[in-house]
């Protein structure tokens, strides 16, 4: 190495230790440009980003580092933390497993691999990933936490409530414990633990925007819950501040005018050759909070379907094919020339993936909302799937988005005016679909479903090719892990709480209303 290197590295490293982060990150800049694979710059601009929200450039740094200093088990936890946060859970697998044999008695990574294992839906694994965290440290934060949600995937939430609890009780992720303890928790009068929490907000300790934005969620759920809007609604605003990066409601409505005009009637008239025969895929999709959970869970509970939770292979799809992107002329070319035999190694590709969810069953769901986007790509490959739309009122839908900690990739639910612009943008897609797409997408409303839950499943799972079972309708009693933040909800019958959530709170809601124009509630 460049002894001028070695040297702007130590000065770096001696600024960071001493917290004077801008200087070291400016010269960790200079050492990238004189060398740039520099494992320790990387490493430590990797980090940065990270904590920025940059996850894209913290995976590039971080794998980068990685190959360099293969031998240092941080570099691979962190990178398998970004790999998980941006969905790639294979990768991120594989760098945690690494962390793991590099390091096997740091409880952090055990508990983490455990997380890894909880987004994956191996119950099992996870269980023992906390339990190995938990016997090196038993009062290990990520553990204890861990464990609590673990549980409420699987429908213990006596047992979750415990395990938030007792990470409180150690002090330990107590911004983490206290918003999951909020969550599988209902409040009647005003508990011990807001005391705690607001203590902790106004404390004046420095800590991390996604640390203290639990906070305010926590306490804005229990406010909430006890029948104090406007100050659940100030701790929500706080939240949504510190936990989304800003948003462009105007660039977001160019994206799906874009998406509009390329694929239209024509479109579709000219690729009819590349469709698959399955009917395997069921596609179930709408905004965050409009059901898609329950109604997967009604589907998975038939003795031929199968919970494939949310797949995040479309997603990845259309950031690979420049879709999140500014439109262009040349993206616009490039999509409308798509060799066909492109579209069938695609259409494979998925279709592996359910087979590796459950090789037998005749149905898997893929209950990923924003799928919505994707349904040109979805209905031109698998016309034989099964659509399902997901729709709920639009002042409920977007309440509860704007009081749910999404991640930041949500950050359309930043305000009450962006939430509702982003509604009116979701529906005038979904209208163009309902006239263009060469398939039958049934539209199920979440309070159709309530009102009358029978005759609903009966129409859904029909629609999907699958015959009546009672057990369709004791949704709550499946074995089957839920991650969403439903996975409380889907344990308990369907109830009538979660409709009309604006009545009576119509003047702190202005704004949305006002967004949301044709689509807000009619007095």
């Amino acid at each position: 190495m460049n002894p001028g290197v070695t040297q702007l590295v130590q000065e770096a490293l001696s600024h960071q230790h001493a917290g004077r982060i801008p200087i070291a990150l400016d010269l960790f800049e200079q050492v990238l440009r004189l060398d740039p694979r520099n494992p320790q710059a990387n490493f430590s601009l990797g980090i940065a980003a990270y904590q920025e929200g940059n996850i894209g450039l913290a995976i590039e740094r971080l794998q980068i580092a990685a190959r360099k200093a293969g031998k240092h088990p941080q570099v691979h936890q962190l990178l398998g933390i970004a790999l998980m946060n941006a969905g790639d859970v294979d990768g991120a697998q594989a760098s945690l497993k690494k962390a793991v044999s590099l390091a096997p008695k740091e409880a952090d990574f055990h508990a983490q691999l455990g997380d890894l294992y909880r987004i994956k839906r191996q119950a099992v694994m996870s269980r023992q990933s906390y339990l190995r965290a938990l016997k090196l440290d038993p009062e290990n934060g990520y553990g204890l936490v861990g464990m609590g949600q673990l549980e409420i995937t699987v429908g213990n939430i006596d047992e979750a409530i415990e395990w938030f609890e007792k990470a409180i009780d150690c002090k330990k992720e107590m911004p983490t414990a206290f918003q999951c303890l909020s969550l599988a928790r209902s409040f009647k009068e005003k508990p011990a633990e807001l005391d705690q929490i607001e203590a902790l907000i106004g404390d004046g300790s420095p800590r991390p925007g996604p640390d203290q934005a639990n906070l305010h969620w926590a306490a804005g759920k229990i406010y909430h819950d006890i029948g104090d809007t406007s100050r659940g609604l100030e701790h929500y605003q706080e939240a949504r501040k510190l936990h989304y990066p800003p948003f462009d409601p105007g660039a977001y409505e160019d994206r799906i005018a874009f998406t509009k005009e390329v694929f239209n009637e024509d479109f579709f008239a000219n690729h009819t050759d590349v469709a698959d025969t399955s009917e395997k895929p069921v596609f179930i999709f709408g905004l965050p909070r409009s059901g898609t959970t329950l109604i997967e869970q009604i589907v998975s509970c038939h003795s031929q379907a199968a919970s494939g939770g949310e797949i995040q292979f479309f997603r990845h799809l259309q950031e690979e094919m420049g879709l999140k992107g500014q439109p262009s002329a040349a993206l616009e070319n490039r999509l409308k020339n798509i060799d066909p035999k492109e579209f069938r190694r695609i259409a494979r590709k998925y279709l592996a993936i359910l087979d590796g969810i459950d090789r037998r069953a005749d149905r898997v769901t893929d209950k990923m909302p924003h799928n919505y986007e994707m349904v040109w790509l979805m209905s031109l490959l698998f016309p034989k799937a099964t659509f399902i739309h997901c729709s709920r009122s639009a002042a409920d839908t977007c309440i509860s988005l704007l009081s749910h900690p999404l991640s930041p990739a949500h950050n359309y639910a930043l305000t009450q005016d962006t939430v509702g612009r982003y509604y009116r943008t979701y529906a005038s897609l979904m209208d163009h679909w309902q006239k263009v797409v060469p398939v039958d997408i049934h539209t199920l409303a979440y309070e159709a479903l309530v009102d009358d839950q029978r005759a609903e499943s009966e129409t859904l799972l029909s629609h999907a090719g699958l015959s009546w079972e009672d057990a369709c309708l004791e949704f709550y009693k499946s074995e089957s892990p839920v991650t969403t933040f439903s996975n409380t909800q889907v344990r308990r019958p369907i109830f009538r709480s979660s409709l009309g959530r604006w009545q009576g709170k119509e003047t702190h809601y202005q704004d949305l209303f006002a967004a949301l124009g044709p689509f807000a509630p009619q007095a």
